[in-house]
């Protein structure tokens, strides 16, 4: 069996040469499965080059119409020759399966609330990108985007007193909004105190890091008027619209088998000239690192209300958990936070949040992710507030963490990785802290 690919927009069409009996079904349905992992939902199959098919084969194109079906995509075959139509005839599978050519290609919906124009397409040091303006309509530019933050709290370091009620907003996240932080879902700080853990809202979902070992993680979605509310003991909070969606991959022939997290922000910086930008980053990861607490920095088992978590050796271990070694492969990673590509121009109230995200020092961020089992992401465009209520509407999330570099000599494990994906990215700008609004 031999597959030819060829692509229209978000349509793939695979022209297909040889039998479809068992050995060429298992080659097809391989095939299948490559490029929809690469986020191909759209598939027109055609067999004019199909002179025999079995019963393997028609469970192999009945099994790919249910799947793309699932995901919301399109899938079809066309272009049949005699023998092999009778065959689905008689099967009475044909007009299931068949389709007009031209019913492949959707109708554009009217009234799109974001309108996508190829910028360009780039590849650096092995990663190719494909980078989309966003715009709210055809006539704006994605240049009138952009995110503001604000900052809650503030990060309190080792030693400093534990967190109170005085030291707790109650904070809800909008559909336009990105959070990150130190929190816990509730609505006053009496029930939170011993839950407070890391957390990562965006488009109106709230996941939140579990505090027991093999604990699932908490999450809440919006629904209706209900917006899930988050007592925050500090983090920041990104409003505002992205102004491009870049996606990224290994280039072909490269030896690369994984993007750092850190180039995937780097290359979208410095395609894009920011120097400050909120970004979130969806897609298939080789590993993880980063950290969790174990227990609530505001936990009344601290002892007393003004005595702080012991961040020394060892009772650290107490405290943190941390992956010496990447975790979550093959997972689907969701990671949201800020990025600084230089620190001259990160404002005072805002550099404290941030950690170096490579090892000069030079780009500092500070990123949580939610982690999901695999699933293949729609081609081309991607809605992030669809993509990510579907993500938490399926019940599958599997954990939070705060993402971490680990430059450890010998034993370091270096930093998350993905293998391709998608990241949103707009400038960003830093309003004053709640206490200072206050």
């Amino acid at each position: 069996m031999e597959i030819e690919m060829s692509s229209d927009g978000e349509l793939l069409e695979l022209r297909l040469q040889g039998r479809l009996d068992n050995e060429g079904a298992a080659h097809f349905a391989e095939y299948l499965d490559d490029v929809i992992r690469l986020g191909w939902y759209r598939v027109m199959v055609r067999l004019e080059g199909v002179h025999y098919m079995s019963s393997a084969g028609i469970g192999k194109l009945v099994a790919a119409r249910k799947e793309l079906t699932a995901l919301k995509g399109f899938f079809g075959i066309c272009d049949l020759q005699p023998d092999v139509r009778q065959v689905l005839e008689q099967t009475r599978l044909l007009k299931l399966l068949e389709v007009d050519p031209q019913s492949a290609f959707p109708d554009t919906p009217a009234g799109a609330m974001t309108c996508l124009s190829t910028v360009r397409i780039a590849s650096h040091d092995d990663v190719d990108l494909q980078i989309f303006e966003l715009r709210d309509d055809a006539q704006t530019t994605s240049t009138a985007r952009e995110m503001i933050c604000r900052l809650i709290g503030k990060p309190t370091p080792p030693g400093d007193p534990a967190f109170s009620a005085t030291e707790s907003w109650g904070t809800r996240f909008s559909q336009t909004s990105l959070g990150i932080g130190l929190g816990a879902l509730g609505t006053d700080f009496a029930s939170c105190q011993e839950q407070f853990g890391e957390f990562l809202a965006l488009a109106g979902c709230v996941g939140q890091s579990p505090l027991l070992s093999n604990a699932l993680p908490d999450y809440s979605v919006p629904l209706g008027d209900f917006f899930p509310e988050v007592q925050v003991c500090y983090g920041a909070c990104c409003t505002g619209a992205f102004s491009c969606q870049i996606r990224f991959s290994i280039s072909e022939n490269s030896a690369l088998k994984a993007i750092p997290l850190s180039k995937i922000l780097q290359l979208a910086m410095q395609t894009l000239g920011y120097e400050q930008a909120a970004a979130v980053v969806l897609g298939e990861c080789s590993g993880l690192i980063g950290t969790q607490l174990r227990k609530s920095p505001a936990s009344v088992g601290n002892g007393s209300p003004n005595r702080a978590p012991q961040f020394t050796f060892p009772e650290i271990r107490d405290w943190l958990s941390f992956s010496g070694e990447r975790v979550h492969s093959r997972s689907l990673a969701l990671a949201g936070g800020i990025v600084n590509s230089k620190r001259a121009s990160c404002s005072e109230s805002l550099l404290p949040f941030l950690r170096p995200l490579i090892r000069d020092g030079n780009l500092l961020g500070h990123f949580h992710a939610a982690v999901f089992p695999y699933r293949p992401l729609k081609r081309r465009t991607l809605s992030l507030e669809d993509a990510v209520k579907e993500l938490f509407d399926s019940g599958t999330l599997q954990n939070v963490m705060h993402l971490l570099r680990d430059d450890r000599p010998i034993r370091g494990g270096g930093e998350s990785e993905y293998v391709s994906g998608v990241c949103w990215i707009a400038p960003l700008r830093t309003e004053v802290t709640a206490e200072d609004s206050q």
